[in-house]
């Protein structure tokens, strides 16, 4: 399986993050497009979010910086998108900038 890592560092606290992150895997339609089933389960003593839908997996690790986090998605795309690699990454990694500046 072919895997995407973005990593993106954000002004907003960890705790925030987690739960914009969330939402944004579960309700932006750009990524209902490439999974309609989506759901995440939330680990806030980790600081973790796991992603699972039926066209792809992806773990989600949020490190405090500062007053800001560091953020570290890691996707693990099945071998019928691979083809879809760089177009995910991109949405990905603009997502993260519109929701987690």
């Amino acid at each position: 399986m072919p895997k995407i890592l973005v990593d993106h560092t954000s002004s907003i606290p960890a705790e925030q993050a987690l739960t914009t992150i969330k939402n944004f895997f579960e309700t932006d339609k750009d990524l209902q497009r490439i999974d309609s089933k989506i759901q995440c389960q939330i680990s806030t003593a980790d600081k973790k979010v796991k992603v699972i839908g039926s066209q792809f997996k992806a773990d989600v690790e949020v490190k405090p910086n500062g007053p800001g986090c560091q953020i570290k998605v890691m996707i693990d795309l099945p071998l019928l998108l691979s083809p879809f690699k760089g177009k995910v990454e991109e949405t990905i990694k603009k997502k993260l900038g519109k929701y987690l500046a």
